[in-house]
């Protein structure tokens, strides 16, 4: 009977400390007083079922009340944990959740405006814009895309922070315009209407509905840009500075010039550039001007890979004394095929080669055919110049100079053989860092002429101030059969010019007959062109100079 008491009243232990374990577990899990109270008063119920010591004392250790007391208190954290889970769905279902902390107006306004001219940003206006878009399958839309273009005088004068007022000021009068033209769409959910957005930097966006005129599209797109550009006052002023704003629009319509807000608004703000840079006041998206894209991205590809592969086509032009035939010089040329009927010119594929990031290869090219060419023609007893010509890009390469040296030892050929022929643009627009390049190659004896010599007074300054060796004037105009008197007028003056100067200086593009006799009878003598010869191939440079020795005898002892 002991035995059966003490195995009885451990049974009861285990069950109990099992009960405990399974409400200590649910009570942690239980945070609020509700709860717990709850979870109490089922322990209560719980317990008040359990049987006592005493009853498991008066049976035997495998009565049926033993075993059942057993399994119930095995059972029981099972059942605690059942009930603690619906507790805790039950009273998450029921808790408060807290308070949702709301943004101000202010907040909100500053998130979704620009601060500088306080017009909805790029960012909310396009939403607006594509869910207004979105809202009508007929919808037909025109994404109009403007700026001020002399804005950048204010910059210039009254620094960033002054100009910001002027651009305000700017801002207020266009916004105070559109904000009745219920054609235009609004672009935020104030009472008043605001109909005008700022994109980024100086561009301001406004998107006209189409689908609710009946006009033609362009007229009234066009009325819509001439009453913007009429809204600008004729002279907005800061203290003492006074401006009066020029506007230049580019537009693109959704469906025939793209389909996403942000393909619209970009191609209107590519028509917008392109307007600029042709001084187009409207200028309209033009979808050639994609396709126009994609093949000029096709042919700066194919001319990246000839680069590297070194595909180019090199040719010498001769330039000649007309008046005794002597040589005094070759310009080196290159031709690329773009395809195979007609090459282009370096002038022609040099924006395609700066843009393909090649550019540099091309120029080291350039010099490694030049230092080849110069090494050919004086073993040949021929002693001049070679002139390659090159664009402002190149003047910057930091190892420039050091590569044109380097050739120089490897050909063993003096840098006065070498002529550097900077377009009048170039020589005029360089900055600081490309006149040291000049200046680094003047140090080794490397000449410069002057491509394309217009003789303005700026570059007269620059002859003064640089020692230039030669000048080179375009003498296409004179060949032609029309009325050419102020060409012929210019070109006869910078032969007297530079003659005074003691400055020699080349005609080229003599192609005909009729040019090298005008340019003969305006005191001219040095030519370059097809008239001489369209180029030879450096291979056959010993060929052609051979021949044409042959042919002017009295050349040999010049």
């Amino acid at each position: 009977m002991a035995v059966a008491y003490n195995l009885t009243l451990l049974t009861w232990l285990v069950y109990m400390d099992c009960c405990k374990g399974a409400v200590s577990f649910s009570m942690a899990g239980i945070n609020n007083a509700h709860g717990q109270a709850l979870s109490y008063f089922w322990l209560v119920v719980f317990y008040s079922f359990l049987p006592s010591p005493v009853f498991a004392a008066e049976n035997t250790l495998m009565s049926s009340v033993s075993i059942t007391a057993f399994l119930f208190g095995l059972s029981l954290p099972v059942f605690a944990f059942v009930v603690w889970k619906l507790q805790r769905k039950f009273f998450k279902r029921h808790t408060v959740s807290s308070p949702v902390q709301l943004v101000s107006q202010e907040d909100l306004f500053s998130y979704t405006h620009d601060l500088a001219t306080n017009l909805p940003t790029a960012q909310h206006a396009l939403k607006q814009f594509d869910q207004a878009l979105k809202a009508s399958k007929n919808a037909k839309m025109a994404a109009v895309v403007f700026k001020p273009i002399n804005f950048q005088q204010v910059n210039t004068v009254l620094g960033h922070h002054n100009s910001d007022i002027l651009l305000l000021q700017l801002a207020f009068h266009l916004k105070k315009n559109v904000r009745d033209n219920i054609s235009l769409l609004n672009f935020d959910h104030s009472p008043e209407a605001v109909r005008l957005a700022r994109l980024q930097g100086l561009d301001f966006l406004v998107v006209f509905d189409l689908s609710t005129s009946t006009h033609d599209s362009k007229n009234v797109i066009d009325n819509l840009c001439q009453q913007l550009a009429k809204s600008v006052p004729n002279a907005m002023s800061f203290k003492s500075f006074s401006l009066n704003f020029e506007l230049a629009f580019g537009i693109a319509i959704s469906g025939e010039n793209g389909n996403s807000v942000e393909e619209i608004v970009s191609h209107a703000t590519d028509a917008l550039l392109k307007g600029i840079a042709s001084e187009q006041t409207v200028q309209y998206f033009d979808n050639d001007a994609v396709l126009y894209t994609e093949q000029q991205l096709g042919l700066m590809e194919r001319l990246r890979q000839d680069i590297l592969a070194e595909e180019l086509r090199w040719y010498l032009q001769p330039q000649v004394n007309i008046n005794d035939k002597s040589i005094i010089g070759f310009e080196l040329k290159v031709h690329w095929y773009a395809n195979a009927d007609q090459p282009l010119e370096l002038f022609e594929f040099i924006d395609l080669a700066e843009h393909s990031g090649e550019v540099y290869s091309l120029t080291k090219q350039m010099f490694k055919q030049a230092f080849a060419a110069l090494f050919a023609i004086h073993k040949l007893g021929v002693y001049q110049r070679v002139s390659v010509n090159l664009s402002s890009k190149n003047l910057l390469e930091v190892d420039l100079v050091d590569f044109i040296e380097q050739q120089m030892k490897k050909y063993h050929i003096a840098g006065k053989y070498l002529m550097i022929e900077l377009n009048e643009q170039v020589m005029l627009g360089a900055c600081q860092r490309a006149k040291s390049t000049i200046d680094q190659l003047k140090s080794l004896d490397v000449t410069i002429a002057i491509d394309n010599f217009s003789g303005s007074y700026e570059s007269l300054r620059y002859l003064r101030k640089m020692a230039i060796h030669q000048v080179k004037i375009n003498c296409h105009e004179l060949g032609s059969r029309e009325d050419n008197r102020a060409d012929k007028a210019i070109i006869n003056a910078l032969i007297t010019l530079t003659r005074s100067m003691e400055l020699p200086l080349i005609g080229t593009n003599i192609d005909k007959h009729e040019t090298a006799n005008s340019f003969i009878a305006m005191g001219g003598s040095l030519v370059q062109g097809n008239i001489i010869n369209q180029g030879v191939v450096p291979d056959e440079i010993e060929i052609w100079l051979t021949k044409w020795l042959a042919q002017h005898p009295q050349a040999k002892h010049i």
